[in-house]
């Protein structure tokens, strides 16, 4: 099936992010971002009470990882990523001033114009930084609703020169 302009205007549209459909007036969820219904979770109302009610998040001291519990450490964070996919970290050594900095930056720079996001839009899954909406955004059928921004962080002394220099704070070390 041949994609018309009208088609390919809409797809590149939704590949400028989530912001740019909300800053350009976008009022209902385009279809683009809706998953078919064979593709969405079969979850009733009794069972997400239950599953909510018995949830707990597994969580991971990374303090541990330098002491004899290692291995088991390790195990625990292995079975976090299969079984949930998420995981809460505590005692990483990341001080609370570093991490409000970094939500703050990062704020701004999804605040900054289009035309200054898009300059890390990339399609290249490997780039040191990754601006966008969906992972493959040229093969994904159906896109996330969200936009994101990945960074190579390591080593920092390689990449941190590919980050964005907008809000001029972005590469600065705390």
């Amino acid at each position: 099936m041949a994609m018309t302009n009208d088609d390919a205007k809409e797809t590149n549209e939704f590949q400028k992010g989530v912001r740019h459909l909300l800053e350009n007036g976008v009022r209902k969820l385009p279809s683009k971002y809706v998953l078919p219904l064979s593709d969405r979770p079969s979850v009733d109302k009794e069972q997400l009470t239950v599953a909510k009610s018995s949830l707990k998040l597994p969580i991971i001291d990374f303090a541990e990882l330098q002491g004899p519990n290692r291995s088991q450490v390790l195990n625990s964070l292995s079975s976090a990523c299969e079984e949930y996919g998420f995981f809460q970290v505590v005692n990483h050594g990341i001080p609370i001033e570093v991490i409000r900095s970094m939500i703050d930056v990062s704020a701004r720079f999804f605040n900054l114009p289009y035309e200054e996001r898009s300059k890390y839009m990339s399609s290249d899954m490997a780039a040191p930084v990754r601006y966008g909406t969906s992972l493959n955004q040229n093969k994904d059928a159906v896109f996330c609703w969200r936009d994101f921004l990945k960074l190579v962080c390591h080593p920092l002394s390689d990449v941190v020169s590919h980050w964005p220099s907008s809000p001029m704070d972005f590469r600065q070390r705390k």
